[in-house]
This record gives structure tokens, C-alpha cells and sequence, in this order.
């Protein structure tokens, strides 16, 4: 009997007869009761396979599609989509599309309720799902009021509530804080041991690589590995880091002291493996000392940009998002805002921009109390890129909507708009995405085409909510690049984030903020050393802030500011400033 659940032979896929294929060739297996991870750089094709595997390319979604795909051993093209439905769910990249109710207790409970079964079931699992996914205070709330990562959850809840055989995951975890993610994590673990099958579709790997029964590697529409991950990472680690895929701070270890000459059989994924491989190798011994940059420093007298004191704001209902917070932001510096999902973080974002009031409390924007402001006044200061970008679009085409944003900014000389969009287009990788409708873009590519909207003018102060999402490590370090740019020409970047490792790496301040309260107010280096704050914001430090730990109660000192795997390798290697006492 067929261990596979899903399988598909030499599939090929083309959005019309005449384009390139989206997907070329692509054959392979899920097996019944495994995780799958699948992995590849932005535009790879990720989300069309997702659509071909859940069955809405093609019953819903048209194209050129040759090649089988099977569901249990009969094709899923013959297939009804209402039967594909009831053995494969799908988490879609952007769950706000799949909602159909008002509620978050109703949208759970849609899906059973169509499959016809028992109310008192409906009601078990609802619950259950509530519990489990950590919205059951939310369950009367408005799904539309709901912040991102709540939105996430609501999606794998009322996926997970129609019980499939198969769920597809597409960045499940994108705007999760870091404790939700493990939280999502162990509960894919814990539907294998159930017996249903997962796929994962991820743009950044860590240790819950380890976990894995298969990983697939997929890029310009082909299917390149597939296979056990260890082995795939020891075979081909080189090749994924050169095709931008975002790969364990662990694993850029293994493979860079592999490059340097070093005897590395088997890349480490954990914490814990690298750590083995380090002592393996007597790269230190007690009494070593690592010596990084020193950390960003403070400039306290130049005059705030932004500068708000004991600032609440409530709903309604006598709930408060933010509850006396101070927060200040100055001229060229990066700020990274960070804490678990409805910590009062967007609702801060909003404050900002002026689109909510601030009646409790003072905010200064600009010299001028923000009460005072007119949006569209204060928006020649401040920009935001919203968590979902798709919302704050405005126009037909890409290249349309940057024209727009140039043209409010008072650009009206044709040659210099079409200077200028070629440039930010250039810059940002959507030439070729020029002439498609913004809402017909990716997700990481929609996140581009919002940075560029509100790049084109001169703000102050631009905030980013999220700015990663969605973007492999190429885009990535494309887009923080340029982010870094605009904060040397004394413009404030503030990013909202759950991305601890993008903190680490780019912020020269973090804010850590908690049940609408601001809990740390430094630099990264000094938070991830303060575990109780971590805990009660739900952060987690990154997978090198964590070896350095381990280092450091090996009697190992490391001083300073260590953001990077490129930083630590030379100072391990002693080609920094590395000393022995």
C-alpha cells in the first residue's frame, strides 16, 4: 500500500499558453504522517505550487497545467474541488483572504459547520482551537480588528478545525512573535505524531530545520533538491546560501569554517551541534577572549523628532492598547520596536502617523503637538509602510503607483518621474513587475513596492512594519542596505519587527514593548542578556546570541557587540581582534 498522500510527476505550469513556465518539471512525494519544509528565493514559484497542491490550479485559478498530480492515489485534476477541500487545507501567505464570517469564534467554526458535523463537536473544537492557537480572548472580536499575528493564528485555526489529512502552511509564522513561532512549531510537530501530513513553506530556517523529514528546494520554478535536510545541507549548503536562501545562523557557521578548510562532515543545525563542533575543532578554550565592536552609542542631546510622554489609548471598552508609554525617536538612528502579537506596537505605528489621536498622555511630532497635525500635512514628515502594503495601494500597475506616490510629492516633470521609478524599481528588483497589477504580486515583492512608495518622497522619519517579511536573504540585505542609506542622510527608520535576527544585526536601538507597556529601551546586545524581559515579551534571543551564552559558561568572554556569523567566524578564527588571557 502507497505511503504517499500527495505525489506529482513532471508537473509544468504556465499562468497562459504563451508564458514561461511558473513551475517546470517538478516531480515528488509527501508521505503520509511527515513534515515537509520548502524552501526557495522570492519568486521561486513557492505559492503556485502551494495553489496546484491544495486544488485551486487549476479549478479555480486558470493556466496551462500538464503532468499528474495525485491525492491518495487518484488525480486531483478529476477530483472535485469540494473533495480536494475536505483532504487538504491550506493557510494562505496573507489569511485575510480566506476569512468568510465576521467573527473569530464564527470563522472558526465556518468550516465544520459546512462539512454538516455534530454542534456539540463544532463547539469542542472550537474551543479547543482557541486555546491552542492563544486568541480565545479575542473570540468576539471583529476579524478585521484583529493585528497580523492574530490573523495568522485565526487562519491555522479554522484550517486545522475541518481536520485534513494534508495542511500547507505558506509563512505561517511571518508576523508571529518568536514565542508564537515556537508555539506553531511544536504544534506541527505535534499533528505529525497525529498522523497528518504538513508542508511548510518558509522564508527563514532555525533549528526546527532539525525536525524535518523532508526538505525541498525550489528555484526559477524547479523543483533543484529534495531529500533529508542534513544531507542536503552538508551536499549543497553553499548553493542555497548563493541562491538567497536564509539558512541557520548554526548552519552559516558549519559551511564558512567547511570553506576555510576545516574538517566538517556534518553541518550543525542546533545550538547545541555547533557547539560540539566548535570544541571538536579547540577553536577556544577557557580563558579565550572574543572582542566585537562596541555597541551602538546614544546621542541624547540631539532634540527628538518624535517625543511622547505617558501616551495611552484605548478602543473602547475600557481595553487600552498602550497604557503610559514614553517614547522618543532622533534624527539618523535605526529603532527597532519589537514584542509579542497586541503588545501595542501598530497601535503606537498609528499614533505616529497621525491616524489615530492621542488624547491621553503628550505627543510631539515634529515640534508640534500631534493633535494639532493634519494628516496629509504631518505625511510630508512621516511614512509608514503598513504591515499588509496591499492596503495603502492605489493604483493599476506597479510602475503607476510609484508615478502616483512621486506625483503627490509634488514630482510633476514627466522625464524626472520616469527617472526616478526606474531607479527605485531597479532598486528594489520589480522591473519586471512594472506592468502587473500591485495586488497580483507576491507578498515579499508587495513589501518591496510599499518601501518604494514612500521612499520616493523625504521624510523624517520612515516606519516599516515588518520590513522583511516575505523577502529572501538577498532582497533582505537589498532592502535593510537601503534602509541603512536613508538613516545616514539623518532620516529616522523605525521598524516594527518580530525578526530577532534583523535586530541584532541592523538596529542601533530596540524598544520591547508588552501588554501596551514599553518594558527596555537600549541596544540589542544588552537585551538579549536580559532573559526576564525576553520571557514576559515573548522574544527569544537569536541562535548566536545564544552560542555566545553557551560560550561564555565555557569561560570563553566575549565582549562587545557580535551581531553576525561573519563577525564571530573572524573573531573565532583569531582574524579580528580576538585575544587570550
Amino acid at each position: 500500500m502507497s505511503r504517499s498522500l500527495i505525489e506529482l510527476n513532471n508537473l509544468t505550469y504556465r499562468f497562459r499558453r504563451k508564458d514561461d513556465p511558473v513551475l517546470e518539471d517538478i516531480s515528488f512525494s509527501l508521505e503520509k504522517g511527515t513534515f515537509n519544509i520548502l524552501v526557495g528565493p522570492g519568486g521561486s514559484g513557492k505559492s503556485t505550487l502551494c495553489r496546484i497542491l491544495d486544488g485551486r490550479i487549476p479549478h479555480l485559478l486558470r493556466g496551462d497545467l500538464t503532468g499528474d498530480v495525485f491525492l491518495e492515489g487518484k488525480s486531483a485534476l478529476d477530483l472535485e474541488m469540494k473533495d480536494i477541500s475536505c483532504c487538504v487545507g491550506s493557510v494562505f501567505q496573507d489569511p485575510e483572504t480566506m476569512f468568510a464570517t465576521l467573527t473569530v469564534e464564527d470563522e472558526i467554526a465556518f468550516g465544520p459547520e459546512n462539512l454538516l458535523r455534530v454542534r456539540d463537536k463544532i463547539r469542542e473544537d472550537v474551543e479547543k482551537l482557541l486555546g491552542l492557537t492563544g486568541i480565545g480572548t479575542y473570540r468576539h472580536n471583529l476579524v478585521w480588528n484583529l493585528s497580523g499575528g492574530q490573523i495568522q493564528k485565526l487562519g491555522l485555526a479554522s484550517v486545522l478545525a475541518m481536520e485534513p489529512k494534508l495542511i500547507i502552511l505558506d509563512e505561517p509564522t511571518a508576523n508571529l512573535d518568536p514565542a508564537s513561532t515556537s508555539q506553531v512549531h511544536e504544534l506541527i510537530l505535534s499533528l505529525r505524531e497525529q498522523g497528518m501530513t504538513v508542508l511548510l513553506v518558509t522564508r527563514e530556517l532555525d533549528e526546527f530545520l532539525a525536525e524535518a523529514d523532508q526538505l525541498l528546494v525550489l528555484d526559477r520554478g524547479k523543483l533543484l533538491y529534495r531529500g533529508e535536510p542534513y544531507g542536503i545541507l552538508s551536499e549543497r549548503g553553499n548553493d542555497l546560501e548563493q541562491r538567497g536562501i536564509w539558512l541557520p545562523e548554526t548552519v552559516e557557521i558549519g559551511l564558512e569554517l567547511r570553506r576555510r578548510g576545516y574538517p566538517v562532515d556534518r553541518i550543525p543545525v542546533r545550538v547545541r551541534e555547533t557547539l560540539e563542533l566548535i570544541q571538536q575543532l579547540n577553536l577556544v578554550s577557557e580563558g579565550t577572549v572574543l572582542t566585537g565592536r562596541d555597541s551602538p552609542t546614544r546621542d541624547e542631546t540631539a532634540s527628538p523628532l518624535i517625543d511622547g510622554r505617558g501616551i495611552r489609548y484605548s478602543y473602547g471598552g475600557g481595553l487600552y492598547a498602550l497604557k503610559g508609554v514614553d517614547i522618543a525617536v532622533r534624527p539618523g538612528e535605526m529603532l527597532a520596536i519589537v514584542g509579542r502579537n497586541g503588545a501595542g506596537k501598530s497601535t503606537l505605528a498609528k499614533l505616529l502617523i497621525g491616524l489615530n489621536k492621542c488624547r491621553e498622555g503628550s505627543l510631539n511630532l515634529f515640534g508640534k503637538n500631534s493633535r494639532r497635525w493634519k494628516v496629509p500635512d504631518l505625511a510630508n514628515h512621516i511614512s509608514l509602510v503598513f504591515q499588509n502594503p496591499e492596503h495603502q495601494f492605489l493604483t493599476d500597475t506597479v510602475a503607476d503607483e510609484i508615478d502616483y506616490s512621486l506625483q503627490s510629492r509634488g514630482v510633476n516633470d514627466p522625464e524626472e518621474r520616469i527617472r526616478e521609478r526606474g531607479k527605485m524599481l531597479g532598486q528594489l528588483g520589480l522591473s519586471e513587475e512594472a506592468e502587473r497589477h500591485p495586488f497580483t504580486l507576491s507578498a515579499g515583492n508587495k513589501r518591496r513596492l510599499g518601501v518604494a512608495t514612500m521612499l520616493v518622497g523625504h521624510p523624517e522619519v520612515l516606519i516599516v512594519d515588518e520590513p522583511t517579511y516575505g523577502q529572501d536573504r538577498e532582497m533582505t540585505r537589498t532592502l535593510m542596505t537601503l534602509l541603512r542609506e536613508i538613516r545616514d542622510r539623518g532620516i529616522a527608520v523605525v521598524m516594527i519587527s518580530h525578526d530577532m535576527r534583523l535586530v541584532s544585526e541592523y538596529a542601533d536601538r530596540v524598544v520591547v514593548m508588552s501588554e501596551g507597556l514599553k518594558h527596555f529601551d537600549g541596544n540589542p546586545t544588552e537585551l538579549f542578556d536580559k532573559a526576564e524581559i525576553l520571557e514576559s515579551a515573548s522574544l527569544e534571543p537569536t541562535l548566536l546570541f545564544q552560542i555566545l551564552k553557551a560560550l561564555g559558561e565555557w569561560g570563553v568572554t566575549c565582549r562587545g557587540n557580535i551581531p553576525r556569523t561573519e563577525t564571530f567566524i573572524k573573531l573565532l578564527l583569531k582574524e579580528g581582534e580576538v585575544s587570550l588571557g
